[in-house]
């Protein structure tokens, strides 16, 4: 099968995506279908290590065996080759089991690792898939991409000594049925049932992993969380609230995983207990039958050494539940995201061109109905009375969404008969909310969209951001803005983010709140130098700010989703009551 399965899915179906294999069937995602996938990419590898620890269980039950013949041969007096040749198939049956562990245990280790490298792999795949779809925070994405996947790898560590330990038992079991045919009955219809006592646990073990998994994702995201927001806690002195709300949410992590762990040890103490006082019955008809001489010396040797190697494949089967239960809550995790509707369509059908952008009769999320043309060139301000409206309006352009109703056209073109990375090429957006750095160099995160673009050009697009200061850090261009931007103020991240999207040039550029975090003659400037930056080429700025709308050639007003008003910034704020409100009660919070 090919190395390069991806994941894709049915717009708007959610449930009904697939994993797709290049040479093999599409099967719905869901936690089995992941573990059958993983596992079916591996067959060989499984067979290979089935028929290894098969070879090394078989060895071991073998040994027994082997050890009570040569005790039978030297009670009937062998001679001294007889005890040669008995040494000699012992140190074989010794030397075939090492040798069948070892690669046993390779096979396994390599199973559990590329388990692991398989969910990582199409876990990314789906939540770096450029159609969108996926919001999963860095906590849980941590938590997915490590505890779970690991969860997942020991089922398939588990396959190896699964397999073998089902052949040798039954293997066992007639072995014992040629010695005494009462005992070896006795262990084919008796552990069977026994067993059967763990059944009860199955399905509480699973909901229970289930919930300790959510509960670790959720404690990882309030972890991820505070330690990003550090220095505003400390600047609060909010450490007190910070340590409260991580210690709640943990409490709950404490709760679910000790009654898990409850379960797993009443599991284990079963698996255990049960097992062994049957294996305590088998030896104690063993022990009678060679006292009365229904068995022989080595017999009962025999029968005692293969009473006792069941230890490990029950052992096994015990440890199959646990394993079982963990790894499928947390492949069921794993599936919900790699199943996650696509938000975008990438027809990629037409070829985009340079022009204006229009929003039409768009219906998505808080938005109804809202119809928006910017001829080209023009610099269009959308004012919007709430948050969630404007960052629709921004995921809309930067087709994160496609709307639900309506079309989203650049140049005239619907968004989505173009490509996704034509169309992001053309139409750039900067979320001066939540400006996205990453860490390293000022250039690099300057490069992102524009990674042709030469240190001159970077510096052009800084420098059009108002970010002056910024360009005089140490280390200029080279400077290190740490993880997230951490070391820069919330000012310098806003302003490197406008800065990155206009280093790409694009046709049209949507900001939203580009310049909030700014004061009033940094933002000042970072307007004027904006405004001889994008001088001829259509530019949106969705903001509440009154410093951006006033530099607009035309705004418009968007209340509780809808558009209510369009006109001049001036205009507007004569005869818009609204308006007025939102500009008036910016410049008093400012």
């Amino acid at each position: 099968m090919g190395e390069d399965d991806g994941v894709q899915g049915d717009p708007g179906v959610g449930r009904n995506a697939v994993l797709t294999e290049r040479d093999g069937p599409v099967a719905p995602v869901d936690g089995r279908a992941l573990v059958r996938w993983v596992l079916r990419r591996q067959l060989g590898r499984i067979v290979a290590g089935g028929l290894a620890g098969t070879v090394w269980m078989g060895a071991l039950a073998a040994l027994p065996v082997v050890i009570g013949g040569a005790i039978d041969g030297a009670v009937r007096g062998g001679d001294r080759s007889d005890v040669v040749r008995w040494s000699l198939l012992i140190f074989g049956v010794v030397a075939i089991e090492a040798v069948a562990g070892v690669l046993r245990h390779w096979c396994a280790v390599t199973l559990y690792i590329r388990t692991r490298w398989l969910c990582e792999r199409v876990l990314t795949r789906r939540v770096l898939d450029v159609r969108g779809g996926v919001a999963v925070p860095p906590g849980e994405l941590v938590s997915l991409a490590g505890s779970d996947a690991q969860r997942v790898g020991a089922i398939a560590d588990l396959m190896c000594r699964g397999t073998g330990s089902v052949v040798t038992f039954i293997a066992a079991g007639v072995l014992l049925c040629a010695t005494s045919l009462p005992l070896g009955l006795l262990v084919l219809l008796g552990l069977p049932p026994c067993m059967l006592m763990l059944a009860p646990l199955w399905r509480p073990m699973e909901r229970r992993a289930d919930e300790v998994q959510q509960r670790l994702g959720s404690g990882s995201e309030v972890a991820s969380d505070v330690v990003q927001g550090l220095r505003v806690v400390k600047g609060l002195g909010g450490e007190a609230s910070a340590r409260a709300w991580y210690r709640e949410t943990t409490a709950g992590i404490y709760e679910s995983s000790v009654a898990l762990a409850r379960l797993a040890a009443a599991w284990e103490a079963i698996g255990v207990l049960v097992p062994t006082l049957f294996l305590a019955l088998v030896l104690w008809v063993a022990g009678h039958q060679g006292l009365d001489g229904s068995l022989t010396p080595g017999e009962v040797v025999t029968v005692t050494g293969l009473a006792l190697f069941l230890a490990t494949p029950l052992t096994t089967f015990a440890e199959v539940g646990d394993v079982w239960a963990s790894g499928l809550a947390s492949a069921q995790r794993i599936a919900v995201v790699i199943a996650a509707p696509i938000a975008v369509a990438d027809d990629g059908v037409e070829a985009l061109r340079a022009g204006g952008f229009d929003l039409l009769e768009v219906v998505h999320g808080p938005l109804h109905g809202v119809t928006v043309r910017v001829p080209e060139g023009r610099w269009l301000g959308i004012a919007c009375t709430e948050g969630h409206a404007a960052a629709a309006l921004l995921a809309l352009a930067a087709r994160h969404h496609d709307p639900s109703r309506g079309a989203v056209t650049a140049g005239g073109v619907a968004a989505p008969t173009v490509a996704l990375d034509d169309w992001r090429s053309m139409v750039g957006t900067s979320d001066g909310r939540v400006p996205w750095l990453a860490a390293g160099t000022l250039a690099s995160n300057l490069a992102l969209g524009a990674a042709d673009a030469e240190p001159r050009h970077l510096l052009e697009a800084l420098l059009a951001a108002g970010g002056d200061d910024l360009a005089h850090l140490s280390g200029g261009l080279d400077g290190l803005v740490g993880e997230r931007g951490v070391t820069l103020s919330g000012g310098q991240r806003q302003r490197l983010a406008l800065a990155g999207a206009l280093a790409a040039r694009p046709d049209v550029l949507v900001a939203l709140d580009p310049t909030t975090a700014l004061d009033a003659v940094t933002e000042q400037r970072a307007l004027a130098r904006l405004l001889m930056a994008r001088a001829g080429r259509t530019t949106i700025l969705i903001t509440t700010n009154p410093a951006p709308l006033a530099v607009c050639d035309e705004v418009v007003l968007v209340v509780a989703g809808r558009v209510v008003a369009a006109g001049g910034h001036d205009d507007l704020l004569r005869r818009e009551p609204d308006y007025r409100q939102l500009v008036l009660g910016s410049e008093a919070v400012s």
